[in-house]
């Protein structure tokens, strides 16, 4: 029995690293399409690749919890953590694309700003998913997870600033519409990687 729950928490931790790793990638790759603004077109569909294979690790992960008996810690906890993290690629691809729709003028630096804090919210996240799953790299779950809470001060800050500027001295209705949506989506998502945070180091906390 002690074999089989072994077993089963590394198959676990397994699927959880994969979809860290692919979140992160989404979040390099959205920051890619957005820093090199003339190939946005190619750098939507490498987001939104990222985004497909988010969805089929998510449903892998799923059919293991839906046949395996011993899962570590709270499985209802397992299965928020799993779904919150697609949550956010979901979201990614979501401005990735009304960044393409709205056929926007190059992205503000407030914009760019924000997307990089984005992509280290989930480069953190990354770090502590990889982390989870072995007893003596635990306890870094929370200092990944802490980076991430101040990175969304530090994104909260960021869109302030870039509504402020909108808002200013706006020439245009249409444009300044645009991009509030496009910094609140993105605020959004960097709160969205702040609640994967706290719930992962709860999620930690009861592997103890």
């Amino acid at each position: 029995m002690f074999k089989m729950f072994s077993r089963s928490s590394n198959e676990l931790f397994s699927h959880l690293v994969a979809l860290g790793a692919n979140l992160e990638s989404a979040a390099q790759k959205f920051e890619a399409m957005v820093e090199n603004w003339e190939d946005r077109e190619a750098g939507f569909y490498a987001v939104r690749e990222a985004e497909h294979e988010g969805d089929r690790l998510l449903r892998d992960l799923h059919e293991y919890l839906k046949e395996t008996f011993f899962v570590p810690g709270d499985r209802e906890g397992m299965l928020a953590l799993t779904n919150e993290l697609d949550d956010i690629v979901d979201e990614t691809l979501k401005i990735a694309n009304y960044l393409l729709l709205y056929h926007v003028d190059k992205p503000s630096e407030s914009f760019v700003e924000m997307v990089r804090l984005l992509s280290a919210c989930c480069s953190n996240l990354r770090l502590a998913l990889d982390d989870l799953g072995v007893r003596a790299t635990r306890p870094r779950v929370e200092e990944h997870c802490l980076r991430v809470i101040q990175l969304e001060d530090d994104a909260d800050k960021i869109h302030r600033r870039g509504l402020e500027q909108l808002f200013h001295n706006p020439h245009d209705l249409g444009d300044l519409l645009k991009w509030k949506d496009l910094l609140d989506w993105t605020d959004d998502a960097v709160d969205h990687a702040n609640h994967v945070a706290y719930r992962l180091m709860a999620v930690a906390n009861n592997l103890h």
